[in-house]
């Protein structure tokens, strides 16, 4: 790079203005071997500049030179090259004072002798020179790109500033064939256009030109990225970066890129010695990418435009799919502008939506704690209650939205247990998978909240019962002896629905068969299990021992409800006949039995399907879900 530069200023030097049309650089590869994509081992720079007349060759021997410093030349590049290559030879042809000259030598990393010169004659009267780069040293030898193509968008990418100034002479790669990078530029390029903005305040601040060019996909530098900017001075490229992430954006139309190159001439004084850096503070630097983002952002207005509707396409189904978060649906638009720029997975924007309701909460936490302490009889009192009271009111709808989304989800996990789980075989679900959808087995409601069952599938009531056991023994819950275990047994002790007296007045009993079971054979009747259950509770030991405190007052005024969830399937028809009458509907049975006293209901399952969607119905459609039953 340093040496193509140098011939970029030999040649403004003998050319002028007319550097682009003369001007020729041609950057020769050698590999090893010469094997197609071999290791590379070394370069030509030839150019027609002006050479090394006797001026540039004081300037070169002389350490930080200033004898190009109105050109950007530092003086030192040069010495770079001893770090990298062992072996640097230049030959230059030049007109002289005396007429045609030429100069050659050896450039070396030693105590003495560093250029050791030549004396050839002169070939052909033309302006040519070469400078020769050999032997890598240990260090660098495979860091050189090998990769066909890579060099040439290498420089295509470093001299960015020169070629969209177009004043650059013509560069040529020669390495498995000859490529123009001016001609690999332009072609790449489909729409350009630059503008000028300022950078800083007051007497600091200083204009900066951002060209903005689209590019074909040829002209992505650094393959992991899309989009990169260049921060120019002295016609090249000081620093380049990707701004994928700052814009949200990666191939445009999947097929082209976006280059954004920054230059001024107050950037040109505030380079460094090597060319690597400018002499800025780093929040200048930070102003300035801000600047060339802003630029950049305005070119790029429509793609943005479109990257932001995906987001909000995004955020809304993240909304249906998590009602607590029903308080963005009419802000939607600002929640997703205000999202970082490369934020589109599903997953970012839901935690981007936790964060914010959780900052949410704790502002409306501090102002509760306000108007408990009557800290805000000082301030806009009824402006911030009445803020606290529409928060309260979005918290309120979100959960309750939340827990229907929950319901309508569980309704169609309970209709998809129902189908065949072997259509070859007509296989069913097994009971136990239905019992841990209503409820998780083995355990009581002392380990449960409302959250930890879906009992409302079966009847909204069951819910409000403080203690329920599910598929635990007898003896873990009462003082009876019995290893028996009910599906489900409820007792209403201090519960909020059906409560009339101090003493429990009602039992709910609950027992899950497979879906369509067909063997109910002696021994295996649904109805006399549960009234077995009926019986043993009804007797004085049967009392409930809820944390350790028996339950007094089950005895024969106890209402025993007993729900037998199973489809009606011939042999269990069978089973009812003389028994129990259908329900209205005539897909399930009822009845009461005297011996012992329980009212009894057989419930198919495909009925508690159906009556739990018909309850729920008018709350899904509030809430726009589709109801598929």
């Amino acid at each position: 790079m340093e040496a193509v530069s140098n011939s970029v200023h030999s040649i403004t030097e003998l050319y002028d203005d007319k550097a682009a049309a003369k001007g020729q650089i041609v950057v020769r590869v050698h590999r090893q071997g010469d094997v197609l994509e071999g290791r590379v081992v070394g370069f030509d720079i030839e150019d027609n500049g002006i050479g090394f007349t006797d001026d540039n060759f004081r300037s070169f021997k002389t350490p930080d030179s200033r004898w190009k410093e109105q050109r950007g030349g530092k003086g030192v590049g040069r010495l770079a090259w001893l770090k990298v290559f062992d072996r640097i030879s230049v030959d230059s042809t030049y007109e002289g004072k005396k007429g045609w000259a030429r100069r050659a030598f050896d450039f070396r990393l030693a105590d003495e002798d560093q250029i050791l010169e030549k004396d050839l004659p002169v070939a052909e009267k033309r302006h040519r020179t070469v400078i020769s780069f050999r032997g890598f040293k240990a260090a660098y030898e495979n860091r050189c790109p090998a990769k066909l193509g890579v060099i040439e968008n290498r420089i295509a990418a470093h001299f960015v500033p020169l070629f969209v100034a177009g004043n650059a002479p013509h560069v040529t790669v020669e390495d498995d064939g000859d490529t123009d990078i001016q001609t690999l530029f332009a072609e790449s390029i489909v729409d350009q256009t630059t503008s000028d903005i300022m950078i800083g305040e007051g007497e600091e601040a200083f204009p900066l030109t951002v060209w903005s060019l689209k590019c074909d996909k040829r002209m992505r530098f650094d393959p992991p990225a899309f989009n990169f900017a260049f921060i120019a001075g002295d016609s090249r490229s000081v620093i380049d970066y990707a701004i994928d992430e700052q814009l949200g954006l990666k191939a445009l139309d999947k097929e082209h890129v976006y280059i954004a190159c920054a230059s001024s001439p107050y950037l040109d004084q505030k380079v460094n010695s090597e060319r690597t850096a400018f002499t800025l503070d780093p929040s200048e630097v930070d102003e300035i990418k801000r600047g060339v983002a802003s630029a950049a952002r305005h070119y790029l207005r429509p793609y943005i435009q479109e990257a932001l509707a995906r987001k909000v396409e995004a955020t809304r189904e993240l909304i249906a799919e998590n009602p607590q978060f029903l308080y963005l649906a009419d802000n939607v638009d600002n929640f997703a502008e205000s999202l970082q720029p490369n934020s589109f997975g599903k997953e970012e924007i839901f935690l981007e939506m936790s964060r914010a309701r959780y900052r949410r909460q704790k502002k409306f936490v501090s102002i509760e704690k306000a108007i408990k302490t009557g800290d805000l009889l000082k301030g806009p009192l009824v402006e911030k209650v009445e803020e606290y009271t529409a928060y309260i009111a979005d918290e309120k709808k979100g959960a309750l939205a939340e827990y229907v989304t929950k319901r309508k989800a569980v309704l169609d996990i309970f209709e998809t247990l129902l189908e065949y789980t072997d259509p070859e075989k007509e296989t069913y679900s097994k009971e136990d998978a239905l019992h841990q959808l209503f409820c998780p087995m083995r355990i009581d409601s002392k380990g449960l909240t409302i959250e930890d069952h879906n009992l409302w599938l079966l009847d909204d009531r069951l819910a409000f019962f403080n203690f329920f056991a599910s598929d635990q023994q007898l003896n873990q819950y009462t003082t009876l002896e019995s290893e028996e275990r009910p599906d489900l047994a409820f007792f209403y002790n201090s519960c909020v629905a059906w409560r009339e007296r101090e003493n429990p007045d009602t039992v709910v009993l609950v027992e899950f068969k497979r879906p369509m079971r067909e063997d109910y054979s002696k021994g295996k009747d649904p109805v006399q299990q549960v009234l077995s259950y009926v019986e043993r509770l009804q007797h004085p030991e049967g009392e409930v021992d809820i944390r350790g405190r028996a339950i007094l007052g089950i005895g024969p005024n106890t209402s025993f409800h007993c729900y037998i969830v199973a489809d009606i399937t011939p042999q269990l028809r069978e089973k009812m006949i003389g028994r129990f009458v259908r329900t209205p509907d005539g897909k399930g049975y009822f009845g009461y039995s005297t011996n012992p006293a329980a009212f009894v209901e057989v419930i198919p399952f495909g009925k508690v399907l159906h009556d739990a969607r018909l309850r729920n119905s008018i709350f899904f459609q509030k809430l726009g879900i589709t109801n598929t039953g």
